[in-house]
């Protein structure tokens, strides 16, 4: 059934994307070079943040509540929702949010309903606020429980949570204002806050069951059909319940413009196919549809509406930025053009609260031409440094900045008082004015915005610049963390961990046997680069013999490699422990 809905819809995809194409290279798109092209320019008053946001923070009253016989959803405990199916035979848990604190809360609710055994959790991907807080579930010893996943949620996690956890955490952090005092943070786009602990590692658990295009999950009678559905993330996946009309959309769809871009950070989201999923969503009739944020909706009718419209939202962004970059336009041009016709940027579910128009036009432009503009003059700008330094000269010096930026500041023009400011900072960053300008400046865009990202992290931002937060990643890892980490993501990690001035003329190579899993994997050091291999390197300078757990614990720091050595737990062949332990200087644990 979900082959035979998306092999339909990828034909009319495919076939609409070369239409497109005939059309562009045709220029037959005269008529739509300017977006905004038809609507009338009208003054209006200034939106009130305060009173959207407080309108918005009603959909995630905290409750327990029932969707359908034996469908129930968990709002308002955390950032994400979780959803419990009640089987008969025991429950499937979709979603775990980001909080094992909130997971056993929601658990203690959920069990007032139902006492059943936890079967199965799903996640619907693979972002922390949907995975963090399965042991709030699963830990009452309902034994090996299948945790079901696409099967690209394992390499998406390992990118969250090893390769990139540093920056995304710290950006993380200002983006949903997790250090921010509550007058602040009262909501945020898609939840009422983000429980995730920033200093503590949550021992969370991977997938251990996973599938490519599509699952039946047979439980007491119940059948759900999982479906990939990229969108939000490449690994989505939906759930669909026929005998109930019930769709769990996991996030291809919220009550907000979607996030194409987030501002924390993330590669090109797959636009096309994130429509392609919505037109999935919509055929299949739903009566009831549980997103993993904000309240479910309930009709076949409004439902079919809320997708119609969120896709063609979606569509209308992405077909305008392809029209402008075939005409030549920069993303700069572009953002200045683009916005969503009337009919759909007055639905309250498409408000920029989570996602912004400007940053998805500038990643879609992104996603397709990379980070040239086109503009020649673009090939290799001036320095940041380069450039203050030539406009502090044309306006006469660092002095005339200031007051430049204090100029913009009382004529309200804050985006450039604080682009004055950031000028001021580079030529001397010891300005306490560049820094009181720029506080002042972040703080008021913070406050004159209602889209909660760009909120939280102006004020983030200006609050870290006073000294009054101080956001730098600094999760622990313990031996109870380190288990639950797979080994080949240890490794994996370990080569962006190499310190290339400590290795700049270093040529080594080390092999690991793991004594109890029989898995080898080779470092081989080369010049300032690590090179990773899952088998013996012949001629190694080093084979190391380890259990598992105890490199994992070496590799993240947990542990000092050299009393695993001296207690024998880490034995090196031929007795180099001198060249072992010049092999660990070579890499960082943090």
């Amino acid at each position: 059934m979900g082959e035979l809905l998306r092999t339909r819809w990828e034909k009319i995809l495919t076939g609409s994307i070369l239409l497109l194409l005939a059309g562009y290279l045709l220029a037959i798109g005269a008529g739509c070079s300017d977006e905004r092209a038809g609507q009338e320019a009208v003054m209006v008053e200034p939106p009130d943040p305060h009173a959207i946001l407080t309108e918005h923070a009603k959909r995630f009253s905290k409750r327990v509540e029932k969707v359908t016989d034996g469908v129930y959803v968990a709002v308002g405990y955390a950032l994400a929702n979780s959803i419990m199916i009640d089987t008969g035979d025991g429950r499937i848990i979709v979603d775990t949010t980001e909080s094992l604190e909130a997971a056993r809360e929601i658990r203690a609710e959920f069990d007032r309903i139902s006492n059943g055994p936890v079967v199965a959790v799903i996640y619907t991907h693979g972002h922390p606020d949907h995975v963090i807080g399965t042991m709030g579930f699963i830990e009452s010893g309902e034994g090996d429980t299948a945790v079901i996943a696409h099967e690209t949620t394992n390499h998406f996690l390992s990118g969250q949570f090893g390769l990139l956890q540093p920056v995304l955490n710290q950006r993380g952090i200002r983006q949903f204002g997790s250090y921010l005092p509550d007058e602040y943070s009262t909501v945020i786009g898609i939840g009422p806050c983000l429980r995730f602990d920033h200093e503590k590692a949550v021992p969370f658990v991977f997938p251990n069951r996973v599938f490519a295009d599509e699952m039946t999950l047979e439980v007491g009678g119940e059948v759900l059909h999982l479906m990939h559905a990229p969108g939000e993330t490449d690994d989505q996946i939906m759930i669909w319940m026929p005998a109930k009309r019930v769709l769990l959309c996991g996030d291809n769809y919220y009550p907000a413009f979607p996030n194409l871009y987030t501002i924390r950070g993330t590669s090109p989201r797959p636009v096309l196919r994130w429509i392609n999923s919505l037109d999935m969503m919509r055929l299949l009739g739903a009566e009831f549809l549980v997103p993993s944020h904000a309240e479910p909706v309930y009709g076949a009718t409004r439902i079919y509406e809320l997708l119609t419209a969120y896709r063609d939202a979606i569509q209308y962004i992405h077909d305008a930025v392809v029209r402008g970059a075939n005409e030549g336009k920069t993303p700069a041009q572009l953002v200045e053009e683009i916005a969503l016709p009337p009919h759909l940027a007055d639905r309250p579910e498409l408000l920029e609260l989570y996602g912004q128009v400007s940053w998805s036009v500038r990643a879609i432009y992104d996603g397709y031409l990379g980070w040239f503009d086109g503009n020649a003059v673009n090939l290799e700008p001036l320095s940041s440094r380069e450039r203050a330094g030539n406009i502090a000269g044309l306006a006469g010096g660092v002095d005339k900045l200031v007051e430049a930026a204090r100029a913009a500041l009382q004529e309200e023009e804050y985006q450039w008082a604080a682009e004055l400011a950031d000028m001021i900072l580079i030529l001397d960053q010891d300005s306490a004015e560049g820094r009181e300008i720029k506080i002042e400046a972040l703080m008021k865009m913070g406050e004159a915005t209602y889209n909660t990202n760009a909120r939280l992290y102006y004020i983030t931002a200006a609050m870290e610049l006073a000294g009054a937060l101080d956001t730098a990643s600094r999760i622990g890892v313990d031996a109870e963390m380190a288990r639950v980490i797979p080994l080949s993501m240890i490794f994996e990690h370990m080569t962006i961990k190499l310190d290339p001035e400590a290795a700049a003329d270093v040529e080594m190579a080390a092999v690991f046997n793991i004594t109890d899993t029989g898995e080898v994997y080779s470092i081989i050091v080369r010049r300032g680069v690590a090179e990773l291999r899952c088998h013996p390197v012949v001629d190694a300078d080093l084979v190391i013999n380890v259990a598992a757990q105890v490199w994992k614990e070496v590799a993240l720091g947990v542990s000092n490699p050299l009393t695993a050595l001296a207690t024998g737990k880490i034995k090196v062949e031929g007795n180099k422990v001198l060249l072992m332990k010049k092999f660990f200087d070579l890499f960082t644990t943090s």
